[in-house]
């Protein structure tokens, strides 16, 4: 699991909604502004390890900031001159596929038109025309544009574009030559005293968006090139035009592969003719598809952008409705930066928890919940993954041990029924029984050195047997003794299992103060009996809690499996060298 990062603490005044709907139309009016500070900033994030690159290899930061500058968008004007001049190619065609369009909507709409369907379309167009008379149309005059007016015309278009180009040209190089004068000035916006949070913020946005824009270029190449190469094989015109197209579409999360696979698809419609070349064209675009969402894109994302699918969907949503098209382009790393500044602004941590790919519950409430629920099959297979990740002792303290406090707490709080109550044990037996290596665990081949008493009752006892588990019988065979209501059957068995340390499993706090008792009869009983107290999952504060322990005869506390396995094996030496206590 990710360890939750420090936070920069919050300064804002206004209501959360209120800020939220103050940014969002700062963001909308001022977007001719800041879409290109966007993409200068996500260029500015590709571009910037070749920038560091070429200065660590002795070469000054003006000379390799205008070296890779130069060198991309060398390479996006050569990517856009070939599409623009395929399109204007293809365009040149069109007429000559007239006929096969003409013949292929025919064929279509005949075969539309005899069903009943069809007839009843024609039946509301003749409503229509009916409906609506015919007016005579009105005749239009134009004035001629005065020479200026000509050239506004000429230029207007493409000049808005053009200074959106020349814009992001600039702010890509100054933020590439400026990069760590920006992210002082960022710092010191922040605060001073927030140097630490804010350069993990800074560093985890770079590195979470240049991973993202890396794989994301190298995958949409392996399907672009080949797509390319596979539409010119099959006779294809412009087949350059559809391979280039499809590298940039598929940025758009979602319906960028589909629209790249549609254009040619409708070409092939228009050129051929009957139905072979359509077939060919979706067939290479689906095997190529399907050999990376299902092969290569699971392996090289992973959770490279640390996105839920939902999230990025709805990010695509809003982002589209507030910059058009750019913002369709632009969603996920945008969505990325929004996620980040979520993990270390309190504030803002709720975007965080919405479009975060982390799960929002500690595996602990996570399984709590399905067992509460009923799904245990669910929670069988959380434990099951959980257990192949990290291991079993971190299954246990990380999982089991958590799930069973909270189970505790509902209980102490009555909202927890008994009925409920025990279900929620014998779930938790059911998943440690199905663990694996059981029966060797359960078998011991000498008499337990250690003994493991339950303070109070099941949830004590099962936390008792994931200690058990825990421990190495070749060193020092451990058993659980069964939970037993009565403290004089657990000195019983204590005294007939010859057990030479005891430590008492009691999930803090409710069984504290029964450990306790049991502490003060177990020495009053033995002595010399080692006796340690294992308290799970504490809550508050546990030094006054170990000292009532001691005072009433434990010889140390632990609060965690780990450490009661550590102490265990410390005095595991000493207490086999001992011999056995019997009663006084």
């Amino acid at each position: 699991m990710s360890a939750t990062p420090p936070q920069l603490p919050g300064g804002s005044a206004l209501p959360r909604g209120l800020a939220l709907i103050a940014t969002v139309a700062a963001l909308y009016l001022a977007r001719d502004v800041l879409i290109p500070v966007a993409v200068a900033a996500l260029l500015s994030f590709l571009l910037a390890p070749a920038a560091r690159r070429l200065e660590h290899f002795g070469i000054g930061r003006g000379i390799a900031t205008l070296l890779v500058a130069v060198f991309a968008f060398t390479i996006i004007g050569a990517v856009g001159w070939i599409v623009t001049n395929q399109a204007v190619s293809l365009t040149a065609k069109l007429p000559e596929y007239r006929v096969n369009i003409t013949k292929k909507i025919r064929t279509l709409k005949g075969g539309a038109t005899q069903g009943e369907l069809g007839k009843a379309a024609e039946a509301v167009k003749e409503i229509h025309k009916q409906a609506v008379p015919a007016a005579p149309p009105l005749a239009v005059t134009e004035t001629p544009a005065s020479p200026f007016g000509q050239l506004a015309d000429l230029i207007v278009p493409i000049a808005k574009p053009v200074g959106t180009a020349l814009a992001v040209i600039v702010f890509t190089i100054l933020l590439l030559f400026n990069r760590e004068n920006m992210r002082e000035r960022l710092i010191a916006l922040m605060g001073a005293r927030h140097i630490n949070v804010t350069t993990q913020a800074l560093g985890e946005v770079s590195e979470r968006v240049s991973r993202y824009l890396l794989m994301q270029l190298f995958v949409n190449s392996c399907f672009g090139v080949p797509f390319g190469i596979a539409l010119h094989l099959i006779g294809m015109p412009n087949a350059a035009l559809w391979g280039l197209l499809a590298i940039v579409l598929r940025f758009i999360p979602y319906a960028g592969a589909w629209v790249a696979a549609a254009l040619p698809a409708l070409l092939a419609f228009a050129i051929s003719d009957d139905w072979s070349l359509v077939a060919w064209t979706l067939g290479v675009f689906l095997a190529l598809e399907s050999a990376l969402v299902y092969a290569l894109e699971p392996w090289l994302y992973g959770r490279s952008t640390g996105l839920s699918a939902l999230a990025i969907m709805a990010a695509t949503v809003f982002w589209t409705w507030l910059w058009g098209p750019v913002g369709l382009l632009l969603a996920t790393p945008l969505t990325v930066c929004v996620v980040v500044v979520g993990r270390y602004i309190p504030q803002l941590g709720f975007l965080n928890l919405m479009l975060g790919a982390e799960p929002a519950l500690p595996p602990g409430a996570r399984l709590y919940q399905r067992l509460l629920s009923l799904q245990f099959p669910e929670g069988a297979q959380l434990v099951r993954d959980y257990r192949e990740e990290h291991g079993e002792p971190a299954l246990y303290e990380d999982v089991l041990i958590p799930a069973l406090r909270l189970a505790e707490r509902d209980r102490q709080e009555g909202v927890l029924t008994p009925s409920n109550a025990r279900s929620i044990v014998e779930s938790v037996q059911r998943l440690l029984a199905e663990s694996d290596g059981d029966a060797a665990r359960t078998q011991l081949g000498r008499s337990p050195t250690v003994c493991i008493a339950s303070a109070r009752d099941g949830i004590d006892h099962l936390a008792a047997q994931m200690l058990a588990r825990l421990l190495p019988a070749e060193e020092f065979p451990a058993l659980a003794l069964a939970h037993s209501n009565l403290a004089a059957e657990t000195l019983a068995a204590i005294e007939s299992e010859h057990c030479k340390t005891v430590l008492i499993s009691a999930l803090q706090p409710p069984a504290a103060s029964h450990a306790e008792s049991l502490c003060r009869r177990l020495r009053q009983r033995f002595p010399q009996l080692k006796i340690l107290v294992g308290l799970w999952a504490v809550d508050g504060d546990v030094a006054k809690v170990a000292i009532r322990l001691k005072a009433a005869g434990a010889d140390e506390v632990v609060t965690t499996l780990h450490g009661a396995v550590q102490r265990v094996r410390e005095h595991a030496p000493l207490c086999m060298q001992e011999p056995s206590r019997a009663a006084a």
